[in-house]
């Protein structure tokens, strides 16, 4: 039973917000408003398309642009059907890779003690990929998710959102 001169503890949420190269976790009490802690991006992501699917050798995947193989054939857009892999195998393992990372994290968050509550908002497929790579612990005190890509809005609006569907309540001051 709680007598009236304790206060109620505040619940510590947070909320990672994530796309397949970007991800930002925000920390979420009722009596502050909310509060970026980390910025977290894929290193892969840094370079350019064109530098991230060339292989060790400098040839291109399925954009053909390296060219068939033919004496005096110059290469086409659609590919040339030759063993390098397609560009799409690239950017998944990537995007799984990412998501482990990310898993990871808040894996990590949760073995500290960081958070008791978790609010996953990521882009559709990445939001799949994550779910599949979090703990059972993590998915325990997975509180919400929404499959959407939030990862360019200012924090205000993050927060905005989230009040208006619910999930964060208006932060309050310390002892009301």
């Amino acid at each position: 039973m709680q007598t009236p001169m304790q206060t109620p503890r505040s619940h510590t949420t947070w909320i990672a917000v994530a796309d397949d190269t970007r991800a930002r976790i925000f920390l979420s009490r009722s009596d502050q408003p909310l509060q970026e802690l980390e910025d977290l991006m894929q290193p892969q992501s840094r370079l350019d398309d064109h530098d991230r699917h060339a292989d060790a050798k400098g040839h291109y995947g399925s954009a053909g642009i390296a060219g068939s193989g033919s004496p005096g054939h110059h290469g086409t857009i659609h590919g040339s059907g030759h063993s390098a892999e397609p560009r799409t195998s690239t950017d998944d393992k990537l995007e799984a890779q990412f998501a482990r990372q990310l898993a990871q994290r808040l894996e990590g968050a949760r073995r500290e003690g960081a958070y008791e509550h978790l609010i996953l908002i990521a882009a559709p497929r990445f939001l799949g990929r994550v779910r599949a790579q979090l703990s059972p612990q993590v998915t325990k005190r997975l509180a919400h998710t929404i499959a959407k890509d939030l990862t360019k809005l200012s924090v205000t609006d993050i927060e905005s959102r989230l009040q208006a569907q619910a999930l964060l309540e208006p932060a309050r001051p310390l002892g009301q």
